[in-house]
């Protein structure tokens, strides 16, 4: 659990985690120098169960790179991220485990929602329906579904799926979490998940998650300008990126990236037709 200034949400979280049925795992917490309450309350939680070890780095080091720090102290064949502000159900670890166990699946992909953490809103729960196709032995449809979904949308929670440790570690090699929809399709590229169809994650948000309202962010041109802006930017580095990656996908992948639009979705978040790239 890498965390920043966390300390309104965090005990949640940590409830969520030290509440699972299966119990054999070590909590590591990163504190990226909070200045709020976020020492204190995981001292207390450290101190309350010997399954956490609290780490407080003397400056920050920037997300992505305290994120890798937690990877790199992990010394389990199985690793998961988790943000100090989602939830997880009491089962999550133990199926995600079992999911794995006995398989050549390199992660497991759970059903989730997103979901306000004030507001009384959240998402229908996306799973199986839209993302089955991890699953499938084939690399090009597991790359090119994917990268159909919307890439810089909060639809596709690749990094907080459950990891074969050493796999995770051969993907963060090529592409770190500067930018997560380069890191799924590296992901993908590399092994295939399963979709867990019994669990949840709730991934959470103070108010409302990106996209939620659709296209009313428009009514502040300032926003509007600047979510672009940082849209349009992204956009071409990770084509750039993915065009390095997957030379052999570059016409499918220009297909897909000149249809991206920010905080559109399709009828099933997909934005363009991919069936005739995947022939």
């Amino acid at each position: 659990m890498p965390v920043y200034n966390g300390a309104r949400y965090i005990r949640e979280a940590l409830d969520s985690l030290l509440g699972q049925t299966f119990t054999d795992f070590e909590l590591i917490i990163s504190d990226n120098a909070s200045i709020d309450n976020t020492e204190a309350i995981c001292r207390e939680y450290a101190a309350k169960d010997q399954r956490i070890r609290y780490i407080r780095q003397s400056q920050n080091l920037g997300a992505s790179a305290n994120f890798k720090f937690v990877l790199d102290e992990a010394l389990g064949e199985y690793f998961m991220w988790a943000a100090y502000d989602d939830k997880w159900s009491s089962n999550y670890l133990l199926q995600a485990k079992k999911s794995l166990e006995n398989t050549n699946f390199s992660f497991a992909f759970p059903t989730f929602k997103l979901q306000s953490i004030h507001l009384p809103l959240s998402s229908k729960e996306r799973g199986e329906y839209i993302f089955k196709f991890i699953e499938s032995e084939d690399r090009k449809k597991r790359v090119i579904t994917f990268l159909s979904l919307h890439h810089f949308s909060f639809a596709v929670n690749i990094v907080y799926c459950f990891f074969r440790k050493d796999f995770l570690k051969s993907v963060y090699s090529l592409q770190d979490l500067n930018n997560e929809g380069t890191f799924g399709t590296v992901a993908l590229s590399f092994g295939r998940g399963v979709v867990l169809k019994n669990v949840l994650f709730f991934k959470r948000y103070p108010k409302l998650w990106p996209g939620a309202l659709g296209t009313l962010y428009k009514l502040d041109f300032r926003k509007r300008r600047d979510r672009l802006n940082n849209f349009n930017l992204n956009k071409k580095e990770s084509f750039s990126k993915l065009i390095e990656l997957f030379p052999e996908y570059a016409n499918e992948i220009k297909i897909i990236f000149d249809s991206y639009k920010i905080y559109t979705y399709g009828k099933d978040f997909k934005i363009c037709d991919i069936e005739h790239m995947l022939i």
